[in-house]
């Protein structure tokens, strides 16, 4: 299980700061203008992404199964005056109504999920007709991947039990929820040490051209369609 202080310490060194701009960078693209938005963040954590969509002037809540991450959350919410309505849920059975929000970011919130499908289904039913559904997750054709899968081979319980995903996986998963596929990025295509990361991360936008392969982080975007009257 990943703890508050995990967090915290991968974002406080060079490697974890680097990698959450760019992949912050990505998300953001994805998500567009958050004006007057209501923003669900979806398996929230520490609350990076809803702290960030509140400052783009959106209306967040944040959820987590993890009273721990919910309280870290909160912390990091007061420090940068970020006013963000943090609750405790699964993000299978969410405690919202229907057409509740005009846009769901989930980053990180499936690869330890048992039911991402479900996960998702929840995601687009508490979606408004013309909203949004941004997903980040970690690539699955990376040495960042290889590199965890090796944890796990010698024990290591948080990366046994992780999925990684494909384009592909992430964009079946959200089209059989009934939303519409709009698109992909990938990034990160440098290995997970530090000097190299330095090195090539100038270069993220020329290493796109390689899609998923060799990215440990993708995202896509989903819409939910407007309904329609005959």
């Amino acid at each position: 299980m990943i703890e508050p202080e995990d967090y915290a310490r991968w974002r406080n060194s060079r490697l974890g700061a680097l990698t959450e701009s760019i992949e912050q960078r990505v998300i953001s693209a994805l998500c567009g203008n958050l004006s007057d938005l209501w923003v669900l963040d979806l398996g929230c954590g520490d609350g990076t992404y809803g702290i960030r969509a509140f400052e783009a002037g959106a209306l967040v809540v944040g959820l987590d199964i993890s009273i721990a991450m919910l309280r870290a959350a909160h912390i990091r919410a007061v420090a940068r005056a970020a006013r963000v309505r943090w609750i405790q849920g699964l993000i299978g059975v969410l405690p919202f109504a229907t057409n509740a929000f005009d846009l769901v970011i989930a980053v990180g919130a499936l690869c330890f999920s048992h039911d991402p499908s479900g996960a998702i289904r929840e995601a687009a039913r508490v979606l408004r007709p013309g909203g949004s559904l941004v997903v980040g997750e970690l690539g699955k054709c990376s040495c960042w991947a290889a590199s965890r899968r090796i944890r796990a081979w010698l024990g290591s319980k948080t990366w046994s039990a992780a999925r990684f995903w494909s384009v592909r996986e992430l964009r079946s998963t959200v089209t059989e929820a009934g939303l519409q596929f709009e698109g992909a990025r990938c990034c990160v295509y440098y290995p997970p040490v530090t000097s190299i990361a330095e090195a090539l991360s100038p270069l993220e936008g020329h290493l796109s051209c390689l899609g998923q392969f060799g990215a440990a982080f993708i995202a896509v975007k989903a819409t939910k369609g407007l309904v329609t009257r005959g």
